[in-house]
């Protein structure tokens, strides 16, 4: 709802993270992984802009992990395939 800019309006705000695009896609698909705080009225500005990078710094820390666990996992279901089909 934008309180910070009395918006009255329902809005999602998305950044991408780690991402160079060429052109600006028309059309974008978001898939929503976590929430990281709830919707706050800031005195300003500047002190909203303090407050996205901590977001930032958050969703980013919230992604590495994912990626962290995700190649564990991967690597544990490898070496089972490999164990059972006697590959090395």
């Amino acid at each position: 709802m934008r309180p910070t800019f009395n918006g009255s309006a329902l809005s999602i705000e998305t950044h991408l993270l780690d991402t160079q695009l060429a052109a600006t896609p028309k059309r974008m698909e978001v898939r929503f992984w976590k929430r990281l705080r709830e919707e706050k009225k800031f005195t300003g500005p500047e002190e909203l802009r303090a407050q996205i990078t901590n977001d930032i710094a958050r969703a980013n820390s919230f992604f590495s992990r994912l990626r962290r666990a995700r190649t564990v996992h991967f690597l544990s279901l490898s070496s089972r395939t490999r164990s059972r089909t006697g590959t090395r």
